[in-house]
């Protein structure tokens, strides 16, 4: 697992078995790795992934909450209140060199600078709170160069259980019906569901 300190001091709260320690790999943005490691056998990796800095959406205002850091593992948490924000981060995954898919997921805020020149096929997109950033969809959008697929996520009310009938009436649905206002014909959006499979 790649995360910054806060995220990996987080997942030892949950409980990550000893023997997976060293699964657990520092990450703080502008990294381009390679899997698996090079070697005579593997000369070229499977898979790649590229960490980004990015931003925490804006919630309520133009701040964000719960800010803070982690550098020790706290207690295991047991609400949303007793997690920290501790730094945002995003991810391109490159398979082989056929399919680039860049994961701006947790949050619905990014560095534009930072993604300047990425150009993934699919785009996993945070899309709630973020009536604070300036045009946050055009501008994501125009930065990545038009992803050909759009999959908008974090629009749901995080809170309730995903085995509830009922997850599925928290999501904004109007956010894929803006994205592909947004996107057009240069490609589409899909509408997941939780828990569900869908296909590129």
């Amino acid at each position: 697992m790649l995360g910054g300190e806060t995220h990996l001091n987080l997942v030892r709260a949950m409980g990550i078995p000893a023997a997976r320690e060293p699964d657990l790999v520092l990450v703080t943005g502008g990294e381009h790795l390679r899997f698996p490691l090079r070697s005579p056998e593997q000369p070229r990796p499977a898979y790649t992934i590229e960490v980004f800095r990015s931003l925490h959406s804006q919630l309520g205002g133009y701040g964000f909450a719960p800010a803070g850091t982690l550098t020790a593992p706290p207690k295991k948490p047991t609400t949303l209140g007793e997690l920290v924000e501790g730094g945002s981060l995003g991810y391109q995954v490159t398979v082989g060199d056929r399919l680039r898919v860049m994961f701006l997921s947790g949050t619905a805020n990014f560095v534009e600078r930072e993604v300047a020149g990425a150009r993934p096929d699919v785009l996993v997109l945070g899309s709630s709170s973020n009536a604070a950033v300036h045009d946050y969809f055009e501008r994501v959008l125009q930065a990545l160069g038009w992803p050909r697929i759009v999959v908008p996520c974090h629009h749901d009310d995080l809170v309730t259980a995903l085995d509830k009938p009922e997850v599925h009436d928290g999501v904004n649905r109007e956010v894929v019906a803006t994205l592909q206002n947004i996107l057009g014909d240069r490609g589409r959006v899909l509408d997941p569901r939780h828990l569900r499979q869908f296909q590129l």
